[in-house]
């Protein structure tokens, strides 16, 4: 890794840490790039490179340059459990199910995506945990990245599916304990972690502890305005409309929900505000 590349080109052109950071990613992650070796994701740091007009070849080996192509589409696949789409990020998983994937941080997105597809559309549960298993076993066994707390969120959603929520309480405990901790310095880990308090949130409002949801939901909420993401944020207003007993909250919460969902276009979730605002 060329990292005294990247460095020196950032210098020639003037450019502070944080004038090159500014609208991808945190300047403490590009900070842990140029001094500790951390690398962010590769699509992170491809577009650094563009804004230095530098290739990734320049800066990566080989090896991650090849799996550029596969991330882009992962980052379609994530998108599209945003709005609900997971029939689409199935077929899009199954196009590149035989591509190669070298790097860890691609094979660790692929296993993520494919076991929250597998969970949400489902599937048998021994599917959906083989590929969490492969994290927390395998490529995440010290446990030191957002992917396991992303497995064992996963993990809960299939047992929740399977009717068996002691097993599911058990994941999602773990998940809700870990998040305050969780840093937040790349756009994918606010997704991250506003998708972890929208489930979990999710799974106390469906064991009716409504207050222990609430909380969880505030918390994904705060980060979406803080971050300025209306990703989740359309999800979230939605399920705290119906965990809100006020009658004026709840239709405050559900127009809230219905202009997130337009700007995101996420239709599946607007027919359901819809079905919801006809039944009450």
């Amino acid at each position: 890794m060329n990292i005294e590349l990247f460095i020196a080109r950032r210098k020639a052109l003037g450019l502070s840490q944080k004038a090159l950071a500014e609208g991808i990613c945190t300047q403490a992650t590009l900070s842990k790039f140029e001094n500790n070796g951390k690398a962010p994701a590769i699509r992170i740091v491809a577009q650094l490179c563009q804004r230095l007009n530098l290739q990734l070849e320049d800066v990566f080996p080989t090896e991650r340059v090849a799996d550029a192509a596969v991330l882009k589409v992962l980052e379609k696949i994530e998108f599209d459990l945003i709005t609900s789409e997971y029939r689409d990020a199935e077929t899009l998983l199954a196009k590149i199910a035989d591509d190669p994937r070298h790097d860890r941080e691609t094979k660790l997105q692929y296993c993520y995506l494919k076991g929250y597809v597998a969970a949400l559309n489902h599937h048998p549960i021994s599917d959906v945990l083989f590929n969490f298993d492969q994290i927390i076993t395998d490529l995440d066994e010290s446990h030191t990245t957002i992917y396991t707390q992303l497995a064992y969120c996963g993990t809960g959603i299939a047992y929740q599916f399977n009717h068996d929520p002691n097993k599911a309480q058990y994941y999602f405990e773990k998940v809700r304990h870990a998040l305050p901790n969780l840093p937040l310095e790349t756009t994918a880990s606010v997704w991250r972690v506003i998708n972890l308090a929208y489930y979990t949130g999710n799974f106390y409002a469906s064991i009716d502890q409504p207050t222990q949801s609430l909380k969880l939901l505030d918390y994904g909420i705060n980060i979406c305005s803080r971050f300025h993401v209306t990703y989740y944020a359309a999800w979230i207003k939605f399920l705290q409309a119906q965990l809100i007993g006020e009658p004026s909250k709840v239709q405050e919460y559900l127009n809230d929900a219905t202009a997130f969902a337009r700007i995101n276009n996420n239709k599946q979730l607007l027919k359901k505000i819809s079905s919801y605002s006809s039944s009450i």
